[in-house]
């Protein structure tokens, strides 16, 4: 008979974590921002996680039909004295690439930064969104 196993989401990024240990610490690894992108029915939403940042370290600009979030985040200087146990807070340059269909207005992005997270919007062309048409049926 088969055990039944609980589902554990956070497994997969656990077997990550380890599988890349064997290439240097946390610190040691180019740091990627998490992002969500999700669509509303008038804009493009990204929201991306930025902890310890300042709004005037993050850049946010639109390349070749990409959404690019890049900036630099600083880390303080070890303590004289202090030793550490483990490191893992990631710091130092970071890019973020996001493809963006042609649907999307890019020249009225507007993005906003509070509580370290990053929410950038991109409203949709109004040629494709959603028309609404009033039908009339008779009886």
């Amino acid at each position: 008979m088969r055990a039944l196993l609980r589902y554990d989401p956070f497994s997969v990024a656990r077997d990550l974590d380890r599988f890349f240990e064997g290439f240097g610490t946390p610190v040691d690894r180019p740091w990627i921002p998490r992002v969500d992108v999700f669509d509303r029915e008038d804009a493009l939403v990204v929201r991306a996680e930025l902890p310890g940042m300042r709004s005037e370290d993050i850049d946010v600009t639109i390349e070749n039909s990409e959404l690019v979030i890049s900036g630099s985040r600083s880390f303080e200087q070890e303590e004289e004295g202090k030793g550490y146990h483990r490191r893992e807070i990631a710091h130092g340059e970071f890019q973020r690439a996001i493809y963006l269909p042609d649907e999307y207005d890019a020249d009225k992005i507007s993005a906003g930064y509070h509580d370290g997270i990053l929410e950038i919007s991109i409203p949709k062309r109004p040629e494709v969104l959603p028309k609404r048409v009033k039908v009339d049926i008779a009886d």
